[in-house]
């Protein structure tokens, strides 16, 4: 490592064994600082592993087949972007990189099923190459108020097993509110949304999803150390969009409960 007071660079590898095959993974990053600017730049070229348990890939797609294989993800990223600070609360930063990715995990239809093709299974595609750029800003005002949003592109080319990154998502959004509007109650709004992305139906028919747009929003109340109260309101759009095809989400829905500490 070295750091100066505009610039700070880290330099250095780091080991892992996959399946006892030795990987020497860069990881490699800096900043520099511009002068009178309230913002710094920033570089890299990082490289890292993703375990693909059972647990991981269902976290993503729920409504897999059982997994008779397991291959973990590799990940060499090149990126730059900025981050930094507008007046008092604000930050903000955008990143953008090529991702060269090995066994990539992608969710194809079983369109074997004569029944349906509602389970899925993973095909995992040995090199794609992701255009990712991601931007977020934040506005936080202490403990009251924190108001974020986030962008984020994933431009998947290169496929050498699939010939469309099936069950991934193109373009994401995101944005959260949370107001503690008073010492005991705290108010809080989330909003989502997403383009389209590929799946196969049965004869190998390429398809896309329609995308969707979520808007949540809830109430915690402290009644005191121990107890609190919520209520979430949940798609107040009452959106009946598909992440995954076949499973249409529910309309509006109202969830409440009390929570209990010991």
């Amino acid at each position: 490592m070295y750091a100066k007071p505009l610039f700070s660079i880290h330099a250095g590898v780091t080991p892992a064994w996959d399946n006892t095959k030795l990987n020497v993974l860069p990881n490699i990053y800096g900043e520099v600082k511009l002068k009178d600017k309230p913002f710094l730049i920033q570089g890299g070229f990082v490289g890292r592993y993703i375990q693909n348990s059972y647990r991981h890939l269902s976290s993503i797609n729920p409504y897999l087949l059982p997994v008779r294989s397991q291959k973990n993800t590799k990940e060499i990223e090149l990126f730059g972007g900025i981050k930094g600070s507008l007046a008092k609360h604000f930050n903000f930063s955008a990143k953008a990189g090529i991702i060269r990715i090995s066994d990539m995990p992608l969710f194809i239809n079983d369109t074997t099923n004569a029944l349906d093709t509602k389970d899925f299974f993973v095909s995992n595609d040995s090199r794609v190459n992701d255009l990712r750029i991601h931007g977020d800003v934040s506005y936080v005002n202490q403990d009251k108020l924190t108001i974020t949003g986030g962008l984020t592109f994933n431009g998947y080319s290169g496929m050498q097993n699939n010939a469309r990154a099936w069950g991934t998502v193109p373009l994401e959004m995101e944005a959260s509110v949370r107001w503690w509007a008073f010492k005991q109650i705290l108010l809080k709004a989330d909003f989502k949304a997403f383009s389209g992305g590929p799946y196969l139906q049965k004869g190998n028919i390429d398809k896309s999803t329609g995308g969707g747009a979520d808007l949540n929003a809830g109430m915690e109340l402290a009644i005191n150390k121990k107890i609190s109260a919520w209520m979430d309101v949940n798609n107040i759009l009452n959106n009946k969009y598909e992440r995954w095809h076949s499973y249409e989400v529910y309309g509006l829905n109202l969830l409440g409960g009390v929570l209990i500490k010991f």
